[in-house]
């Protein structure tokens, strides 16, 4: 039964000889009333003050639950931008192995090229020397042979004037 400031304040009792006094229990029973009616209000405050306490928790709660959902998918996206980053520079390096390979594979094919043409320059150049050493000795036993041979041949041809004032030097049989 829930009694109420008014039902205290309305409640009678039965008189009887040599009862007690009656404004003393009229008195009581309005100082109870006037406590029962500010308990009542106090605990109607209370009570809205924690639905309100409540409310805000509530609220903190859902917060907190979306913070964390929010630090699980941050940290999600981290790691995976972090193993992406590891994957892209894994492809980077390989990219550079590759590019490295094929730039040392093209400088031992430019080398080879170059021994290959340094060879043939030696080739060229001995081939040169056995063919001017070859024509030395012809001209060296040629003059050889004409000055044994017959002096006055060589003597007449060595100085000719071309008709300029230049003398000239010729050895017969070369026309």
């Amino acid at each position: 039964m829930k009694i109420t400031p008014l039902d205290i304040r309305k409640q009678t009792f039965k008189k009887q000889f040599r009862g007690i006094d009656g404004e003393e229990v009229q008195a009581f029973l309005e100082m109870i009333a006037e406590e029962f009616e500010r308990l009542s209000s106090e605990n109607i405050k209370l009570s809205e003050r924690r639905k309100t306490l409540q409310t805000t928790v509530d609220r903190y709660r859902e917060l907190e639950k979306t913070l964390q959902e929010t630090l699980r998918t941050a940290q999600k996206a981290a790691d995976d931008v972090h193993d992406n980053a590891k994957k892209e520079a894994r492809l980077i390096v390989k990219e550079a192995e590759i590019r490295g390979n094929r730039a040392i594979e093209k400088s031992r094919q430019q080398v080879q090229t170059i021994r290959n043409e340094i060879v043939d320059l030696k080739n060229q150049r001995d081939q040169f020397v056995t063919k001017l050493q070859a024509l030395i000795q012809t001209q060296a036993d040629y003059l050889a042979q004409l000055s044994f041979s017959d002096p006055s041949v060589v003597d007449e041809g060595l100085e000719a004037d071309d008709g300029n004032g230049h003398s000239t030097v010729s050895i017969r049989g070369e026309d």
